[in-house]
């Protein structure tokens, strides 16, 4: 008999890359707690840096009890990665929609979307993309953000491949598509900070995903 590998889908491969949690919320209620407990972290974090972020804080800020805060994460580090994960993971399901509107546009009309999105959404919310983006190195592991990089790179591959003309080289395609708007990106937040000179960056990242799409 003949074994098939399947890939998994999008919401199978985001539940693996998510990081533990003690207790998983199912009611409103909790998913309302850990949620207050995401922005109060990022809230604090932007006013007070992560050394000094402590647990009282988040959770008064949150409107939770600080045993509330340890049904749901270990420690501070746990909730920070909760927190990348979550924001990594809403860029995720944005691209894909942007991609699934795109369907039989033309390649280069493809990659501009995929990258304009992602400009605009972290330009948005700079400040907190650029304090997660240094935290990311510090509280998640190597395999969390091999999940990540896997899962950015499959969005890429379904949005060429259903492109009028899917590039020659589809896999090295999508790669380096990844790569030059994670990298880029990333990289201006991590050494300009929030000021990041974004309509610089914008033409730049314009014309390499031209020349790499071919």
């Amino acid at each position: 008999m003949r074994h098939v590998r399947v890939s998994p889908t999008a919401a199978q491969q985001a539940e693996q890359a998510a990081p533990a949690t003690r207790r998983r919320p199912r009611q409103s209620r909790s998913r309302a707690s850990l949620t207050a407990l995401q922005q109060a972290f990022v809230q604090v974090l932007l006013e007070r840096g992560y050394a000094k972020t402590t647990v009282r804080e988040v959770s008064a800020v949150a409107g939770v009890a600080v045993g509330t805060f340890y049904q749901y994460v270990r420690n501070m580090d746990g909730l920070a990665a909760l927190c990348i994960h979550q924001h990594v993971h809403a860029l995720a399901d944005a691209l894909r929609r942007e991609a699934a509107a795109r369907r039989g546009a033309d390649r280069r009309e493809i990659a501009a979307a995929l990258l304009t999105l992602q400009l605009d959404a972290v330009q948005r919310q700079a400040a907190a993309w650029s304090a997660l983006f240094q935290l990311e190195r510090r509280v998640s592991p190597l395999d969390a953000y091999r999940r990540h990089y896997r899962q950015y790179v499959d969005i890429w591959r379904a949005a060429l491949a259903a492109a009028a003309e899917p590039p020659p080289r589809l896999d090295g395609a999508a790669s380096m598509a990844h790569c030059l708007c994670y990298g880029a990106i990333s990289q201006a937040l991590l050494s300009q900070g929030p000021a990041a000179d974004f309509a610089a960056l914008r033409p730049e990242l314009e014309a390499a995903l031209s020349a790499c799409l071919g």
